[in-house]
């Protein structure tokens, strides 16, 4: 009887480590995913589905959030999220300056509308989904439909402009361009009181150091070729 016993228990202890070992293995391996295993699981995409995009497959806010060290950014050591922010840069770029010519045309077209947080902007290596918080994206949309409509505000709208590119920055840890966004859309022209046009200088970067995506300069620029910010005319 007692051999019975002694069996019984021998098995029953031999399960418990059996579950042990499965449960520590298990473990181990979800900690030892990356920042595409975890996004994909979440959305519940394989990782062979998910499409290089240069940013490690991030999309939309879950791109944003990422940046700026929350959600998959969370799981990236320090070189990892510095190496996605650089990428992410000329993302962020683009998709500023666009929300301010779409603001110009809707002036110059007489018509309004509230832009959508997210938009996709085109690099060398694909389209990516970029999403940016809503109140800024309505701040700087206004300042090009403000700029277009009144041009003798255009000295407190590139203030505006300055400072919410700077928050979205500050957010994404990520360094200014050199020349402040109110030179780049309004270029010298931003004294109301001048005669000349407010020419607004070519997308490329012009320090030649592409657009943060792993593109040469050369390559970036001719992808901003669809976000140039037209001149905004006097009335």
């Amino acid at each position: 009887m007692d051999a019975i016993f002694l069996g019984i228990l021998a098995i029953v202890v031999l399960g418990i480590i059996v579950v042990l070992i499965y449960l520590l293995d298990k473990v181990n391996t979800l900690e030892g995913r990356n920042a595409i295993g975890v996004l994909t699981e979440a959305v519940g995409i394989a990782p062979a589905q998910v499409p290089d995009n240069g940013l490690n497959g991030l999309v939309g806010k879950a791109l944003w959030d990422a940046v700026c060290g929350k959600g998959a950014g969370a799981s990236l050591d320090a070189e990892g999220l510095a190496s996605l922010r650089k990428r992410y840069s000329g993302i962020l770029h683009k998709h500023i300056l666009s929300l301010v010519e779409d603001g110009a045309k809707d002036a110059q077209a007489g018509t309004a509308s509230n832009p959508p947080a997210n938009r996709e902007i085109s690099t060398l290596r694909a389209k990516v989904d970029s999403w940016l918080p809503p109140q800024h994206v309505k701040a700087i949309y206004t300042v090009g439909f403000e700029a277009a409509s009144n041009p003798e505000e255009i000295p407190r709208l590139s203030q505006s402009l300055d400072e919410t590119c700077a928050t979205l920055y500050a957010r994404a840890e990520i360094d200014m361009p050199a020349a402040p966004y109110s030179v780049t859309v309004f270029g010298g022209g931003a004294d109301p009181m001048g005669d000349d046009t407010m020419d607004a200088p070519a997308l490329g970067m012009a320090d030649g150091t592409g657009d943060g995506t792993g593109e040469s300069g050369a390559d970036a620029g001719a992808a901003d070729a669809d976000f140039d910010i037209k001149p905004v005319t006097r009335k």
